[in-house]
C-alpha cells in the first residue's frame, strides 16, 4: 500500500508540475525582449502569434517566426523570396539565447541573447 501511495505521489507531483510549466511560444509572446546579437547590435523585440517585429534605433522590420515541435529551433521568415534564418534556442534563466545554425548566419546577425524587459 505504500509504494501505491509513493507512486501516485509521484506521478501526480510529476503531472502538476509538467502542467505549470509554459511553452517557448508563451514565454516568448509573454514578454518584450531587449535583443543583443554577438555583432555588437542591440535592439528591441515583441512576439506575436506567428510574427515578430524588432526595433532598431526607432526602424521597426519584421518577420513570420515558426518554433519546431520540440520548441528547440525557431525559424524567422522576411518577406516573399529572401532566405529564411534559423536559430537553435536555449533557455537560460528568464533569458533565451539563440544560436544560428549557419556560419553565414551567424557572420550576418550574429548569435542572439533576449532578455525581457521589465515591465513597470
Amino acid at each position: 500500500m505504500k509504494k501505491i501511495v509513493v507512486l501516485f505521489f509521484t506521478v501526480f507531483t510529476i503531472f502538476t508540475l509538467s502542467a505549470c510549466s509554459t511553452s517557448v511560444h508563451e514565454d516568448l509572446q509573454a514578454n518584450n525582449w531587449n535583443v543583443v546579437s554577438t555583432k555588437g547590435d542591440a535592439y528591441s523585440a515583441n512576439f506575436g502569434k506567428d510574427t515578430v517585429t524588432f526595433d532598431l534605433a526607432g526602424f521597426p522590420f519584421g518577420y513570420s517566426y515558426s518554433l519546431d515541435e520540440d520548441e528547440t529551433k525557431i525559424v524567422f521568415q522576411p518577406s516573399e523570396g529572401d532566405e529564411s534564418i534559423e536559430y537553435n534556442i536555449e533557455k537560460q534563466n528568464d533569458e533565451f539565447v539563440l544560436i544560428a545554425t549557419t556560419e553565414e548566419s551567424r557572420e550576418e546577425n550574429g548569435d542572439l541573447t533576449l532578455t525581457p524587459i521589465e515591465q513597470e
